[in-house]
């Protein structure tokens, strides 16, 4: 859930310094966290790590039991990559609705959306996706092929056009708001609106990692797996560090990096010197709703009203008592804002 921003951090290049955070007027929205019962290991897809079963939260394992691979061509691979995903069908009534595309953070998986993914579905077409080289897709190549921001494009360009096809609602967190300007500007038949939640987007590149031999970059590549860097990320990601920044937040958060192909195609992203989408913001063209969680401490919030100021179609709103992650740690709050900027309607009861 870290932005790239993060890992910057680790490698000696300093985070900007956040502005003093503003008051809150607005209640924060609990989550259940309690444990859930173990559940088989039968109950989950093949391609999970065993550890899966040792994850507690309940909207956690009903997001990995739904998770699957969807072989998707791209061209250039030799062979199809397997794209995991969760997916929910339009309900009735929400043909007509944008589908929602949900793009996870940095070295992240589609478990991030474990929260407001069962909320938007309630309403629309969900998708969310693992970008080529995280969570638990497997382009088959064992990592060492192309994992740059140009193969994550054209893979994710590839899965919409075979399994969504039509203009998206697309939404982008830390990282993956980066991903999404870059996908949005380059497809913009693809993209009807633009969603960005504490995006990474004028942080150009990875800076030192990719001029490292490929050996010590390796070894800091697999620093990112460690207990204690995902532990320093949770607790630097939440507002309510009490509620959310827990072990089973944790194992989460950690679960992706077991993949055999994992550190290999981190590193390939890393040798790509990451994103450059900075100067790619201001040709926006989708209308754009900017949520930046008012306590962020991993993105200045600064970088919020850039964003508002140099989209020119775009609205920021701020998300009080949260951190990096409103998806994770104000659900309904974003739900709500998403519903509205999408022109869904929702019953009182179901805002409430």
């Amino acid at each position: 859930m870290a932005s790239a921003a993060f890992f910057k951090g680790l490698l000696g290049r300093p985070l900007t310094a956040r502005r003093p955070s503003l008051s809150s007027s607005s209640p924060t929205r609990r989550v259940s966290v309690t444990p859930a019962r173990a559940a088989a290991r039968t109950e989950f897809a093949s391609f999970f790590p065993e550890e899966v079963t040792a994850l507690e939260e309940p909207a956690a394992v009903t997001m990995a039991k739904m998770c699957r691979h969807v072989a998707t061509p791209v061209t250039g691979r030799a062979v199809p990559v397997m794209t995991s995903c969760v997916a929910s069908p339009a309900p009735a009534g929400g043909d007509n609705v944008a589908p929602f595309v949900l793009l996870h953070g940095f070295d992240s998986s589609c478990l991030e959306y474990r929260r407001l993914f069962p909320l938007l579905a309630e309403r629309a077409e969900t998708w969310a996706v693992d970008l080529l080289g995280w969570g638990f897709t497997d382009a088959g190549d064992a990592g060492i092929g192309d994992y740059s921001p140009e193969a994550k494009r054209a893979h994710l360009y590839s899965f919409w056009a075979q399994e969504i096809g039509r203009p998206v609602t697309l939404v982008g967190a830390s990282l993956g708001g980066a991903a999404a300007i870059d996908f949005a500007t380059q497809h913009p038949e693809c993209v009807e609106r633009l969603v960005l939640v504490d995006a990474q987007g004028f942080i150009e590149g990875l800076g030192p990692m990719g001029m490292m031999p490929r050996p010590v970059a390796l070894a800091g590549v697999n620093v990112l797996k460690t207990k204690i860097l995902r532990n320093t990320a949770n607790q630097m990601a939440y507002c309510d560090k009490d509620t959310f920044a827990t072990e089973d937040a944790v194992r989460v958060g950690q679960l992706h990096t077991r993949q055999p192909q994992w550190a290999d195609a981190t590193l390939s992203f890393m040798k790509s010197d990451g994103y450059k989408v900075a100067k790619r913001v201001r040709t926006i063209t989708q209308e754009t709703l900017v949520l930046w969680g008012r306590q962020d401490k991993i993105l200045d919030p600064a970088y919020a009203e850039r964003f508002a100021e140099e989209i020119p179609n775009s609205t920021l709103t701020w998300v009080e008592e949260c951190g990096h992650v409103a998806h994770l740690e104000q659900p309904g709050f974003m739900r709500d804002k998403l519903f509205e900027f999408a022109k869904i309607e929702v019953a009182p009861a179901v805002a409430a």
